[in-house]
């Protein structure tokens, strides 16, 4: 596969950016060390010849030398931290492109039983869609690609510019790889929207006040006079009574201010890689993906916007230092000034706030899609339309089951077939070509390519009673949860939606007779609406259902041989109803009978 080479070439980049990162930091090191020895060796020779002006000459260069090596220390340790990203980002993808194992994070907190399709189809969780496809660096971002694997926007227009976004950002390697490790270095916390919300919404509270307006210059300026006269004769009282007077003043907006400040501190570093990210989409080219040039278009201000709340917020957050912030305070109300210039930004780009963060964390979810169909070049862009109910392909396999083991099978609903009722033994490949279908199903109507030599779809919502559990905690016995479950299956019906359905033995929880009559009434319920489906079954009986709606449901099977006490199968999907057997034979194999 291409993609392993790439990833290993990139993680032979990585490790020689970071050899030579960590060459420079060490030259840098020995510099600021060297410097400052020298600098110690003139200040004490300014000492010794008591103030000698001509000391202070070398004394400020050797600051300069120092502050100098500080500033390019601390940049080249930003990008060392980012390179080291990107190498952990490559390892990761090298070894789910050779093992298929995922690295990623597989958003188990995602997982739902309850959901309609979720659990099934193995959305969440250990080797799951969503391990194999999240690229999300933040928190929130992760959280919206959850979302939309849930509840994909359905429409064949919506559909079709998201596989425009796809193919346009699929082959940006460096671009894609880039969002990630910026997203994921700006240290999102579980709060950080909530509380920045909160600020937004908090009322304008100084910048209308006239009595701050006119005490944040006044009073910064009387202090300098009392300094000045402190200077000229020696006299401290009128810098204290100074003071005295702004350490009133602030206690009178003390609440406000620390009410505002808990909201805002400490995310100088989230509001940064924002701005990064932001420019990042903003300078890109992305040709014709017209949902791509829309999200530019919403955050052309955002990248200077998020720079400059970021130094508004990290200038504030030295207040936290207590001698700095009871100078500052002390002599020129430092929190008012930071509390009414952080208002004038928030009165600006107050209400483009949102639409910027959704177009940051809605690059997560595209960066997240493209890089997964990069990962399957084999795969193929579906035909999604509307001009009837469908679901036909050739070749479709499981889009995470890996290329060398995966077993294909062709298959058409709608055509005009409405319910396909698939019979076959233990272990012959039913559930794992159900699942085949809706995983493939669910990928097509995210835009994104599928496992599949030809796939055509209508856009339909997924529904799925596979792995039904009980709840002891619920009160839930199995067969009370599958009712449930079927019992929303009917109602979205109801509702007039169009769904494709997927069952795996249902009514597992009463006796044969009572299971195969539930069944039957179940399917003849079904065909009375708008939906599509497949029904996995042991019931052989439940094939007769084709003479009885002839056109209407087709049976198909798996089937498994016995050759020399061994037993096999091909996975290979069939017409008609399954004959043979294994459960027997499997029992006394293992000597359980």
């Amino acid at each position: 596969m291409a993609s392993i080479a790439i990833y290993e070439e990139q993680i032979n980049h990585y490790k020689a950016e970071l050899a030579g990162y960590k060459r420079q930091l060490n030259l840098l090191g020995y510099l600021r060390l060297l410097s400052f020895l020298i600098l110690s060796f003139f200040v004490y020779q300014y000492f010794r010849d008591l103030f000698e002006p001509i000391w202070l000459l070398p004394i400020l260069l050797m600051l300069g030398v120092f502050a100098g090596a500080l500033v390019v220390y601390t940049r080249l340790q930003e990008k060392q931290t980012l390179a080291k990203m990107l190498l952990e980002l490559n390892k990761k993808e090298y070894e789910l492109a050779t093992t298929g194992k995922s690295a990623f994070y597989d958003g188990t907190f995602f997982m739902d039983d309850t959901h309609p399709y979720a659990g099934d189809l193995d959305v969440f969780g250990y080797s799951s869609i969503y391990s194999h496809m999240n690229r999300t660096g933040t928190l929130t971002g992760a959280n919206f690609l959850a979302q939309f694997l849930k509840a994909p926007w359905l429409g064949v227009e919506k559909t079709g510019e998201r596989q425009e976004v796809v193919k346009e950002l699929a082959p940006k390697l460096q671009f894609r790889q880039l969002l990630t490790a910026q997203a994921a270095l700006a240290g999102e916390k579980s709060e950080d929207q909530h509380e920045l919300r909160l600020w937004l919404d908090m009322p304008i509270r100084f910048l209308n006040d006239q009595f701050v307006q006119v005490a944040r210059w006044v009073s910064p300026a009387l202090s300098v006079v009392a300094f000045i006269y402190l200077i000229a004769t020696y006299n401290v009282y009128p810098l204290l009574a100074m003071l005295a007077i702004n350490s009133l003043i602030l206690r009178q907006f003390l609440k406000e201010i620390n009410r505002q400040h808990i909201l805002i501190s400490s995310k100088e570093r989230v509001f940064a890689k924002f701005s990064v990210l932001v420019q990042m989409i903003n300078t890109e080219n992305f040709g014709q993906a017209a949902m791509l040039n829309r999200d530019q278009e919403k955050t052309q201000e955002a990248g200077v916007a998020l720079k400059r709340l970021a130094r508004i917020v990290n200038i504030w957050d030295q207040r936290m230092n207590m001698a700095i912030g009871m100078l500052l305070n002390g002599l020129g109300l430092y929190d008012l000034h930071c509390a009414v210039i952080l208002e004038k930004w928030k009165l600006k780009y107050k209400d483009k706030v949102a639409g910027w963060m959704d177009v940051i964390y809605g690059f997560e979810i595209y960066n997240s899609m493209a890089t997964f169909a990069y990962n399957h070049p084999d795969f193929i862009y579906p035909e999604v339309n509307d001009t009837q109910s469908q679901l036909a392909g050739k070749g479709i396999g499981h889009p995470l089951i890996p290329v060398e083991e995966c077993v294909k099978n062709d298959i058409a609903i709608g055509t005009p077939q409405q319910f396909l009722i698939i019979t076959g033994s233990n272990m012959s490949g039913k559930s794992t070509f159900l699942r085949s279908v809706g995983c493939n199903l669910l990928l097509a109507m995210c835009g994104l390519p599928v496992c599949a030599e030809e796939f055509k779809c209508s856009p339909m919502k997924i529904m799925t009673s596979m792995r039904i559990k009980d709840s002891i905690a619920k009160h839930t016995s199995y067969f009370q949860a599958e009712l449930l479950r079927l019992q929303e299956i009917v109602k979205v019906l109801k509702s007039g939606e169009r769904v494709f359905i997927l069952l795996d033995e249902i009514l597992k929880g009463t006796n044969s007779e009572d299971k195969l009559s539930g069944s039957r009434s179940l399917i003849a319920h079904f065909l009375q609406y708008h939906c599509l489906g497949m029904i996995a079954t042991h019931d052989l009986e439940l094939g007769h259902m084709e003479e009885a709606y002839a056109g209407r449901i087709r049976n198909y099977c798996f089937e498994s041989t016995i050759e020399d006490e061994q037993l096999f199968f091909d996975y290979r999907i069939r017409e008609g109803v399954a004959r043979n057997k294994n459960a027997t034979f499997l029992m006394k194999k293992m000597e359980i009978i």
